[in-house]
Order: structure tokens, then sequence, then C-alpha cells
């Protein structure tokens, strides 16, 4: 029978799960040592060393390979359909974007002052939603 090696500790029980999933697809048999017991008695954490992700001592190499891979980011589509397609930012290229009218600092500071909120459209910047960048129009 093969003799299991602990190749990686977790604190937390879905990182871990998503680490043996990734093995599991791979075919490599493993388990998570201590997970129930930290799961739910979690102040036993540190005593018990974590949730340990366990390989057979042949599968070693190729789980710390897998577990070293990058996965890809998804490609997102920053469109949506809106009624304003025509403003796209220009960092993204993505259409979630709306045009600030009004000068949120001088709303803030007139509600402060007199009590009571002055809209002075001082600047008009467009601002996306995805990637929070601002420019001017």
């Amino acid at each position: 029978m093969n003799d299991f090696v602990t190749i990686s500790i977790f604190d937390d029980y879905i990182t871990a799960n998503f680490e043996k999933q990734k093995l599991e697809e791979n075919e490599i048999p493993c388990y998570l040592a201590d997970e129930n017991t930290i799961t739910t008695k979690w102040i036993l954490k540190n005593a018990l060393g974590g949730i340990k992700l366990r390989v057979p001592n042949d599968y070693v190499e190729q789980a710390k390979k897998i577990l070293a891979e990058k996965i890809e980011a998804a490609q997102i589509d920053h469109t949506i359909d809106s009624i304003h397609k025509d403003l796209i930012c220009p960092q993204c290229g993505s259409n979630n974007t709306r045009t600030e009218k009004f000068s949120k600092s001088s709303i803030a500071l007139s509600w402060l002052l007199l009590g009571f909120p002055i809209s002075i459209s001082i600047n008009r910047q467009n601002r996306c939603f995805y990637c929070e960048n601002k420019w001017d129009s």
C-alpha cells in the first residue's frame, strides 16, 4: 500500500476542496486530512496544523505540478445591453458607463454648510463601472 504524503496545508476548507478537485480531475487519488474536524471545531485549526491535502507517494511530483499550474483568467464580455451604446470606456472597452453631471464634492459641501444640497454642474466626467476609470467628455 502507498504511503500518503502531505503536499499542501490550508486554513479554510473552500481552498482545500478546490485544490483537491483539481487533482481528482486529473485522476490523482487524494484526500483532505482533518477537514471535518477543523470545519466543525475551527478552534482546533492551529493545534492540528490546518487541513492537509495528502496524495500517495507515487503521485507527489505529478500533483505538485498540477497544483502549480495557473488557471487562465476567463474572458469577460464587458458590454451590456443599454441605451448609451455610444459611450465606451477608453481603457477596457466596456459600454457599462455613465456620465456624472454633478460634482459630488460640491453637493456634499453645500449640504454640510447650508443644510440642503445644491447641485452645481462644475465638471462632467464619464465613469466606467468595470475598471473604475474616469475620463473627461
